[in-house]
């Protein structure tokens, strides 16, 4: 599965074919002690954007700020985003879905605890994510909506994530793939609302395989 929206460059890697070239990508148990304690770089990933929707979120975001709020930070949201999403994982990871509660719009976050009931438990290993598992987190379309006096921002973002997991006494590098919606309401002004997830949609949470020879 190739995302629609980029095109996605590894190094040494070919996530969405599962396939991996790096001699790293699966490691025996015998090495497993030492990896514990040093485990090996994960395979960078290189994200080519569609420059003139690149432009258009660019010019969105700053329009953002100039009109409705103008404390917004670029940098700010995606650090914000960036924390957001690995609080999600780490509470689908934990299987404790009472810990969704106001960090989800009510929609978003019964679909997702009904897919949470269909993960498998290594899905639900796997899915954990840290900041610095991350390689990708840019945002595919950034939507200023206005209807009276409502208005609202929308940001839907496209997470990677790669990280390694030990299966059955030996490591493989798995791979997370997410999509998410940030919301946020500026109808009564910036200082009165805050960010919430609006939709959050687990695309792949799997371990990748060695290319044979």
């Amino acid at each position: 599965m190739t995302p629609s929206r980029y095109f996605v460059k590894t190094v040494g890697c070919s996530l969405f074919g599962k396939t991996v070239s790096s001699p790293a990508a699966m490691v025996s148990g015998h090495h497993l002690h030492t990896i514990k304690k040093r485990p090996p770089k994960t395979p960078d990933l290189i994200y080519v954007p569609r420059v003139l929707k690149w432009i258009k979120n660019k010019i969105k975001f700053k329009l953002l700020k100039r009109t409705w709020d103008t404390e917004f930070s670029e940098g700010a949201f995606i650090y914000g985003s960036t924390r957001a999403v690995c609080r999600i994982t780490e509470i689908i990871h934990n299987d404790k879905p009472q810990e969704l509660e106001n960090l989800l719009t009510f929609s978003a976050k019964m679909k997702l605890i009904d897919y949470m009931g269909r993960l498998t438990k290594t899905q639900k290993e796997i899915i954990l994510l840290t900041p610095e598992d991350i390689k990708i987190l840019v945002p595919l379309n950034v939507a200023l909506e206005k209807n009276g006096d409502k208005r609202h921002c929308r940001v839907i973002m496209r997470i990677l994530g790669l990280k390694w997991h030990d299966h059955s006494n030996m490591l493989r590098l798995a791979l997370v793939a997410l999509q998410t919606e940030f919301l946020r309401d500026y109808s009564q002004g910036h200082s009165n609302s805050d960010w919430i997830i609006s939709a959050f949609e687990i695309l792949e949470c799997g371990t990748l395989t060695q290319t044979p020879g």
